[in-house]
């Protein structure tokens, strides 16, 4: 019994959420603005009119516009025109606008799309306006954003899609085999930097000593050659008389008996 009274509240808290979710869905909806025909007639009419000027610009007079927007500093213009110089060349001239719809933004702001052919492709061109009270007290609509697509068909969108792979591929690529080239070439300035050290090393290591020079040995002196006779005799004389005082000396014997005799050496 408990568990059926605690099945049958749960039922009950979920049923509640629910039509509280469902009231304020209602309410957040009933709480949207219609657009007042005089804001949709002023987009409308603002959105074809930006579209017929655009389409009708020569490349001479997108400059003259680019230049005049660039000085006033208004960038809503500026990327309007990039974004319109990048897109006519695939459009070519205007054929007619097919449909407008207005619609709103947020509370202050709203949106008008042109749906438009051309003799290429389609384009859609959606303008955005934000409501601005005026100094005086009146209400205008302020340009806030212009921007230009084209209708490309499917075919054209895979082969863009095909062309952007292959170019994102090819780079890719080309960024690989330049990282190698770049790794290949670290051992040649390895080899590069282990010459020059070795060359320096070589330039600072001392000089050799340089080898002896052999020359040639002295002539021996020459060996000594014989007194004269002369000469001997005379030193042999006095030698005689020397020892012959010293013996008469030591004896007391006259030198005069003393007898010396000299000893040839054979």
């Amino acid at each position: 019994m408990k568990q059926n009274m605690k099945r049958m509240l749960l039922v009950l808290c979920m049923a509640v959420c629910f039509f509280a979710l469902s009231a304020c869905g209602s309410a957040s909806e009933e709480a949207v603005e219609p657009i007042s025909p005089e804001i949709e007639q002023t987009m409308s009419d603002g959105a074809k009119s930006y579209l017929e000027q655009f389409a009708s610009y020569s490349d001479e007079d997108l400059a003259a516009q680019l230049k005049q927007a660039e000085k006033q500093k208004n960038t809503v213009i500026e990327s309007a025109i990039s974004s319109w110089t990048s897109s006519k060349d695939d459009l070519g001239k205007m054929s007619e606008i097919q449909s407008v719809t207005v619609e709103r933004a947020d509370d202050d702001s709203y949106t008008a799309v042109v749906q438009a052919s051309f003799e290429k492709r389609d384009l859609t061109f959606s303008l955005t306006a934000e409501e601005s009270v005026s100094s005086y007290g009146g209400t205008s609509l302020v340009p806030t954003e212009l921007s230009f697509v084209v209708n490309y068909s499917f075919g054209e969108k895979m082969e863009k899609a095909a062309l952007n792979t292959l170019m994102g591929m090819g780079t890719v690529f080309l960024v690989l085999i330049f990282i190698s080239l770049i790794i290949s070439s670290f051992k040649k300035v390895n080899e590069i930097e282990a010459n020059v050290k070795a060359k320096k090393a070589g330039a600072e290591a001392p000089a050799a000593a340089p080898a002896p020079v052999q020359t040639a040995a002295p002539a021996a002196a020459p060996a000594c050659t014989a007194a004269p006779a002369a000469g001997n005799a005379a030193n042999d004389g006095e030698l005689v008389a020397v020892i012959t005082a010293a013996i008469a000396a030591a004896t007391g014997v006259p030198a005069d008996s003393v007898n010396i005799r000299s000893i040839t050496r054979k």
